[in-house]
């Protein structure tokens, strides 16, 4: 047995049960005499699932656009995401964050601003039944986090 056990808890889920069962399993697995639990936030990068559907839209505008993904992708990150400022060489560069380092949530709202930018250009996406499991509910919900 791996030495680490590791699981999500959604705020307003119970959670006693899930820490009881896992805290008891990791020592009956386990010839240690004790463990560190350890809470924090869900800081996890974008899913698996949320990329591909993100380059599946890109591809989808892009062939009605015309652009290519690439330069969509550009823009959109251009556009949607919060750009940073940092100084080099005692200069301002403005600094994008990759949608590699989106957490689930940051790629969520992104997603979101992306099938809106479709539905305002008339552009058919043609969404699976099952699209907006791919969207936290914090942000299907309104809560941003802050």
């Amino acid at each position: 047995m791996s030495n680490k056990l590791q699981r999500i808890l959604k705020r307003d889920k119970p959670k006693a049960d899930i820490l009881e069962n896992m805290t008891r399993t990791w020592f009956k697995n386990s010839d240690a005499p004790e463990a560190i639990v350890t809470i924090k936030p869900n800081t996890a990068s974008r899913s698996v699932k949320q990329n591909a559907f993100y380059w599946r839209i890109v591809s989808i505008i892009a062939d009605d656009t015309g652009n290519s993904p690439d330069a969509l992708h550009t823009y959109f990150s251009s556009q949607f995401l919060e750009p940073l400022i940092e100084e080099v060489n005692n200069k301002p560069v403005v600094v994008i964050k990759s949608t590699t380092k989106l957490t689930v949530n940051e790629m969520s709202k992104h997603l979101l601003k992306v099938v809106d930018f479709a539905d305002d250009l008339g552009i058919r996406l043609d969404l699976p039944d099952d699209w907006r499991g791919l969207v936290t509910a914090e942000v299907e919900s309104g809560d941003t986090g802050a």
